[in-house]
């Protein structure tokens, strides 16, 4: 069991890490100045029971087998993969949480790509332990899905960027003639300037 229970761990870090990968890519530099990730200290991979208890509901939402396979590590005496497990998912449901708000159609096509992901890592480390061709057979199906909708994410990726470049461009455009563009900023400053004088009086 505990052996399962650290296979279903790198299921669950793994499916994060296939999620990680429709991330746009940072620059050098960017990707340079952060360190690498270091591991989980046992602080950190025992979470509160509010953590557990969103981390575990998330499974149950979107992944319920996986779910159900976390609970029955809880049942084990060494509780190190169980609480693994719940961190990897707690961060990933974390992750996906942030993209909520200001993109939900996005987060939508995220959490069913997680869920594409988790699935097919879960029939693989299946497969593994038994061989099934029913099973290999879902498992083709799953990752063609999840590769149509990573297709969707990254084309829409590329709109993003083309509609920034476009801002980008716009706002270069108007920096060609620099003695206008000062013209403009002090007249900008001077108005804001007036307002706030105004209101100040008031």
């Amino acid at each position: 069991m505990i052996r399962f229970g650290l296979c279903l761990c790198l299921v669950i870090a793994l499916a994060a890490d296939g999620l990680a990968q429709t991330r746009p890519s940072k620059s050098p530099a960017q990707s340079g100045s952060k360190s690498k990730p270091q591991p989980l200290s046992k602080q950190q991979v025992r979470l509160n029971k509010r953590q557990n208890k969103q981390a575990l509901a998330f499974a149950r939402l979107h992944h319920p087998e996986l779910a159900k396979l976390i609970e029955r590590l809880k049942s084990v005496k060494d509780r190190r993969a169980y609480d693994k497990a719940i961190a990897e998912l707690s961060k990933t449901a974390q992750r996906l949480e942030s993209v909520k708000a200001s993109n939900p159609e996005r987060y939508g096509m995220l959490v069913e790509l997680w869920k594409l992901e988790s699935q097919a890592r879960l029939m693989v480390a299946r497969s593994m332990m038994k061989p099934d061709p029913k099973r290999d057979a879902k498992l083709r199906e799953t990752l063609r899905k999840r590769a149509e909708l990573r297709r969707i994410l990254l084309l829409a990726d590329i709109k993003r960027s083309q509609a920034r470049i476009e801002r980008i461009e716009s706002q270069l455009k108007s920096l060609e003639n620099l003695d206008a563009a000062t013209d403009r900023e002090l007249q900008r400053l001077q108005r804001s300037a007036r307002i706030a004088a105004t209101r100040t009086k008031g």
